[in-house]
């Protein structure tokens, strides 16, 4: 009895069905697991900032411990973000489609985390 999964032409090539898939799962999953201490650190950063008026919140971003848990949270979740939907789009869409949405999901995360990382370090140098 034969207890691998893969095809006969994935066993001479060395491929698996999915090529990449099985990199892109293991990301999606070290990701995740780095999103959850940063998750409670962004938390209780966040809960820290809400009895700050403008100027006390500038300067606790401004502090380089926070600006860090912030962008680390931040280019993470985007990451992770465009690990997930790189997956739904493979999955679920043919042809153009794909290349178009594959396209389109890779600019909108590089656009959301320059957008991110603009303001963490905007608000901590101005």
């Amino acid at each position: 009895m034969n207890s691998s999964y893969r095809t006969p032409l994935g066993r001479v090539r060395g491929l698996g069905s999915a090529r990449l898939g099985t990199q892109d799962n293991w990301l999606m999953r070290i990701t995740s697991l780095a999103l959850i201490p940063l998750s409670i650190a962004f938390v209780f950063l966040v809960l820290s900032l809400l009895h700050k008026d403008y100027h006390g919140a500038r300067a606790l971003m401004g502090e380089p411990l926070p600006a860090v848990i912030v962008l680390l949270f931040v280019l993470t979740g985007v990451y992770h973000t465009e690990l997930g939907m790189r997956s739904v789009i493979v999955d679920y869409l043919q042809g153009q489609l794909r290349e178009f949405a594959l396209i389109a999901n890779s600019c909108a995360a590089v656009a959301l985390g320059l957008a991110c990382v603009y303001a963490v370090l905007r608000i901590g140098f101005v």
